[in-house]
């Protein structure tokens, strides 16, 4: 009779170290990403749902194809029904515009020059190597971000500091104060039709608005925003929004990054800071696939690689609401002088 028995032990060993390399691979693929988006300036600005200020989109995770069509919901116009009058046949119709974001491979790597090089130092460089992958894809999106936003902004979004009326008639004095934010927030709320919708917290309307540290500098010496920081009270608030924050002032949480676009574009090459201001929906995240995580040798062993790599997409909003003119769905830009301190 043959036998027809094997070592089952054996194999449970060989099965384990076949799939050990591609689970590891998933498992840093995993970390890397959510060590990069984590570090991200935008990390606290982002959830799933359209009241986010960033809004992530994974439907394509579970489906094939390249681009997502967002909904973004117009609001309801009619002035209603009084009293006893007929509201059947006198209902509303929802509203929708589309718009599409496309997704993309984005990918970077590390090799390291050899066994020598790594023999000379003590630094872990292979850790050093999936560490900065991480960095690298936080400043990634967040570059992606801000200069999706500051990209070529409709006519009916932007605001001008002191007395400029364009972007290359900004001079030195045209700085960012708090006369501006309300200017924003006027704009953001003028049309009920086409308002910047703000996001809730704790019941409350909220926007979000970033500038430059440049901008932070002229804020700070604006006696009305000194006064408003001594009754805001924000270092209670537990929501993300807040986390950071130089303060709030009208109802407009503001944030101070380095990634704000700034550009040599003023009167006279003056630097133009370009802050945003913020409401929900500003931009859609689209993300497809999984990360990839892959290592790799090369020079007969002496060198080892290692790359990342997501599908991923990122896009301003906008829409058309009467068919024709283009609109910024939830994002102002502000446009002051930004420059250097005096030396």
């Amino acid at each position: 009779m043959e036998d027809l028995r094997f070592n089952i032990q054996r194999f449970a060993d060989t099965s384990a170290v076949e799939t050990a390399p591609e689970l590891l691979m998933r498992a840093w693929a995993k970390i890397t990403w959510e060590s990069g988006f984590r570090k991200s300036f935008f990390e606290k600005f982002t959830g799933n749902s359209p009241g986010s200020i960033i809004q992530i989109k994974e439907e394509l995770t579970r489906q094939a194809g390249d681009t997502i069509i967002i909904p973004l919901l117009m609001p309801l116009t009619g002035i209603g029904i009084e009293g006893d009058n007929e509201l059947e046949g006198n209902e509303e119709q929802l509203i929708y515009r589309d718009f599409a974001v496309s997704i993309d491979q984005i990918r970077n790597g590390v090799r390291l020059k050899g066994k020598m090089a790594e023999q000379k130092t003590q630094v872990d460089m292979r850790r050093d190597a999936r560490a900065g992958l991480a960095d690298w894809l936080a400043t990634y999106i967040d570059k992606k971000i801000f200069t999706e936003l500051s990209t070529d902004p409709t006519p009916d979004r932007i605001v001008y500091g002191g007395s400029a009326t364009s972007e290359n008639s900004i001079g030195a004095s045209d700085v960012f104060d708090t006369s501006l934010i309300g200017k924003a927030k006027r704009i953001a709320l003028a049309d009920e039709n086409t308002m910047v919708k703000p996001v809730k917290i704790d019941g409350k309307d909220t926007y979000v608005m970033i500038v430059d540290q440049w901008q932070a500098r002229d804020l700070i010496a604006d006696e009305k925003w000194i006064a408003a920081q001594q009754y805001a009270n924000i270092r209670g608030e537990k929501n993300p929004i807040f986390s950071g924050a130089l303060g709030i002032y009208d109802g407009v949480v503001l944030h101070q990054c380095n990634r704000v676009i700034r550009t040599e574009t003023g009167s006279g090459g003056t630097k133009v800071g370009h802050a945003l201001f913020l409401g929900a929906q500003a931009a859609v995240f689209a993300v497809g696939a999984n990360p990839t995580w892959y290592e790799d040798v090369f020079d007969y062993g002496n060198k080892w690689g290692t790359s990342f790599g997501r599908v991923f997409g990122i896009k301003k909003t906008a829409f058309k609401y009467d068919g024709e003119n283009l609109t910024d769905f939830g994002c102002i830009n502000v446009l002051t002088a930004s420059e250097d301190d005096a030396t």
